[in-house]
């Protein structure tokens, strides 16, 4: 049987097709790129404050204490070593694991410091820094912010902004991660992620940018 009336598509259909799923896949990659990028971020640095909270916990064990102040975290030099963490890089320089400096999210400009102090790279790329930051309310149960972490998840590397790669977040005494406005005696709960997303991009908070993270289950929606 002869099939009749039979339409082939011709070259310049197909280079329009062609041309159309180009334009399509030019608009569409850098978007899917950017999702794929804030999400290998967002789990670098979940995993980094997981790697902090189960080292806190170990130290509280193997130390017979409720208190951090007898463990490494009183030193933060004794606590950023091979012993307690994969260290890749010494960072005896501050250029060696940081950039020059950070923009903040609200206006993209050079405005943020790296943190000064103790720090190392770590195996996983990620940089770290640990300084004591005693200071705040106390909790009725005693409880109180104790140490400060700065942390570049990918260390050197682009962005280096404020909120993408770069974030702070404090423990305190007892062990405990504390997320956003904690320590000046606020509960999570009292400060609205509407507020903490503007502390993070206006104020330039790192520890509201974090704060923000998890509560949307370690995902970077802004």
């Amino acid at each position: 049987m002869i099939l009749k009336n039979k339409k082939a598509f011709t070259l310049t259909e197909l280079l329009l097709a062609l041309a159309v799923v180009g334009a399509v896949a030019a608009l569409s990659i850098p978007a899917l790129l950017e999702n794929i990028n804030r999400k290998v971020l967002a789990s670098q640095l979940k995993n980094t404050v997981l790697t902090i909270q189960n080292l806190a916990d170990e130290q509280l064990i193997s130390n017979k204490t409720q208190s951090l102040e007898n463990t490494s975290f009183a030193n933060p030099a004794e606590l950023l070593t091979a012993t307690n963490l994969a260290i890749a890089n010494q960072c005896a320089n501050a250029d060696d694991c940081w950039p020059t400096n950070y923009k903040k999210l609200s206006d993209l400009t050079n405005s943020v410091d790296r943190p000064f102090g103790v720090s190392k790279m770590l195996k996983n790329g990620t940089v770290i820094n640990y300084s004591i930051s005693n200071y705040g309310k106390t909790w009725p149960d005693g409880d109180k912010c104790y140490g400060l972490f700065w942390v570049d998840v990918n260390g050197k590397d682009k962005p280096n902004i404020l909120g993408r790669d770069f974030f702070a977040f404090r423990i305190t005494k007892k062990g405990k991660i504390v997320y956003g406005t904690s320590c000046y005696g606020l509960t999570t709960d009292q400060t609205t992620d509407e507020q903490m997303l503007n502390y993070c991009k206006t104020n330039g908070y790192a520890t509201a940018c974090l704060a923000h993270i998890q509560r949307n289950n370690w995902q970077i929606k802004y």
